[in-house]
């Protein structure tokens, strides 16, 4: 239950409003996305786009993807449980939390003897076009990599705690620890161990973050009692079509990583740079939509529901107001932005053209990822997530149909222009299943009306580039940009400014 101040009602003096969560996130996630720059950039600098960070890049992949498979779909369902378990039985929900930790350390780690007894199968399952020395190399580093699943699992099971108790302080300046301990290893470890360094310290930068983590959410959970509770099995069986959705969108990236694989090399990299560039771009926007859904998921818990079409109207509406002019901005300075950033060593023109050109195909993910969350945080929330698994046969036809368009006239660059399609026809989908229980929460006409105008000023701003010079253009273009962000985005300024001016006022 909330109370008025907004902490909640069980006394946990940590639990943070969703605004107030946000902005906490928001600046820990800054900071560490500031450090993330830097770690990419020395990657860049050291290693460019070459064939073993290719390797690497496809080594961690079935490993991210089937750890997050894997808790995805636990977690989105441990919200609504754990609210409801805590609105009845505060002590039967740090039981539950407990119950779970137990039984997925087990998952995780048969995970990792998977991973550690078939490295081999698994490479050439997600990059059929690896043979050789490239396929040796990416199986070596996914044996080293087996431990991650256990780790990363953990991690993840743990931040979800933290954030269903609104202890989003605590769960920022964790995740903020990752590149204190990367960078160093990275650049240190690069002359004794080359490309494997990003290896090393991808699995030394998560232990530590996991060890903060269970430092910060030990109080909420118990591991005694039972070891598989009756609200344990609902959580499976609930979660169940959600993996099993998730397993099958993984054909999706498989058959990306497939298509892409058969292309020169450096494409697999250039498409790694890009999200990554991507997730940071998109900071604020995602952490709105994850702290929000903690809220979402109380009101429904509480059988609020008109709360809950306020809740995700607000946080629409606050996304693309941030996202629109974003999305514009990336698509117009792509260039130029990767040039800054990575240009630098090893990493080429060529190298800024390959993923400037991924980035801009991945850009309208900005405003479609948004809708999609909210939409698939309310099925979730309302346990309706077979749904979501509906969705799943028509993503894997499309996408595999729009990368065998257009990879041949666009390369890597239609493979993420057909992430962002596949996305779209999606996100369409799941906003009319959720209008079917009335819940209409996309302002349609107020979007157009603000990609059209962003739009404008953003095709204005591109042909601008041919009529002055680069530097005369890139301070006109990026000041535009800025003053079109600070209209869309007005009253979200305004409250992130209202609240740390009452931050200070409490100090």
């Amino acid at each position: 239950m909330i109370g008025n101040n907004g902490k909640l009602a069980n006394g946990n003096r940590f639990a943070q409003s969703v605004a107030a969560g946000t902005i906490v996130v928001t600046l820990f996630t800054l900071f560490s996305k500031a450090l993330g720059f830097a770690r990419e950039i020395l990657i860049a600098n050291l290693f460019g786009t070459s064939w073993r960070l290719d390797a690497v890049f496809i080594a961690i992949t079935p490993v991210t993807i089937v750890t997050g498979i894997a808790t995805g779909g636990i977690i989105a369902i441990f919200f609504p449980i754990y609210h409801e378990l805590k609105i009845k039985d505060s002590g039967k929900a740090i039981r539950y939390a407990g119950s779970l930790m137990k039984l997925y350390s087990l998952v995780f780690i048969l995970l990792g003897i998977i991973f550690y007894l078939f490295p081999d199968e698994i490479v050439k399952l997600f990059a059929p076009g690896f043979s050789g020395d490239v396929l040796s190399y990416a199986a070596r580093k996914l044996k080293y990599l087996s431990i991650l699943p256990f780790i990363n699992g953990l991690q993840a099971l743990l931040g979800a705690l933290l954030r269903a108790e609104r202890c989003f302080f605590q769960y920022g300046i964790a995740q903020l620890i990752f590149n204190f301990v990367a960078i160093p290893v990275i650049y240190l470890g690069a002359p004794f161990f080359s490309e494997a360094s990003y290896v090393l310290a991808t699995i030394l930068g998560n232990l530590l973050v996991l060890i903060l983590y269970f430092g910060f959410s030990r109080r909420f959970l118990s591991f005694r009692g039972e070891f598989f509770l009756k609200e344990t099995s609902q959580t499976f069986r609930l979660a169940l079509p959600f993996m099993l959705s998730s397993s099958l969108s993984t054909i999706n990236i498989v058959v990306d990583k497939m298509f892409v694989s058969t292309l020169p090399s450096g494409r697999v990299s250039s498409l790694q740079y890009s999200t990554t560039l991507l997730g940071i771009i998109s900071t604020v926007v995602s952490i709105f939509a994850m702290t929000s859904f903690t809220e979402l998921s109380e009101k429904v818990a509480a059988k609020n529901m008109n709360g809950a079409l306020e809740r995700m109207k607000k946080t629409v509406t606050s996304s693309l107001n941030i996202a629109i002019p974003l999305t514009v901005w990336t698509a117009v300075m792509a260039e130029y932005l990767i040039r800054f950033v990575f240009q630098h060593g090893a990493f080429s023109a060529e190298s800024t053209d390959l993923v400037s050109a991924a980035l801009i195909g991945y850009s309208a993910m900005l405003i479609i990822r948004p809708i999609s969350t909210v939409s698939s945080n309310f099925l979730t929330t309302i346990k309706k997530v077979k749904w979501i698994f509906y969705v799943v046969p028509i993503s894997i036809t499309a996408n595999a149909f729009f990368d065998w368009i257009l990879i041949k006239p666009f390369s890597h660059a239609g493979v993420a222009a057909s992430t962002s399609i596949v996305l779209l026809i999606n996100t369409f989908i799941k906003v009319r299943i959720v209008k079917h229980y009335g819940m209409e929460f996309v302002p349609v006409a107020r979007i157009l009306k603000q990609i059209a105008i962003a739009a404008s000023i953003g095709l204005s701003i591109h042909f601008l580039r041919n009529i002055v010079g680069s530097i005369e253009w890139l301070v006109i273009g990026n000041m535009v940009f800025l003053s079109l962000f600070v209209i869309m985005a007005h009253d979200e300024l305004r409250a992130v400014a209202n609240k740390l001016k009452a931050f200070r006022r409490k100090k």
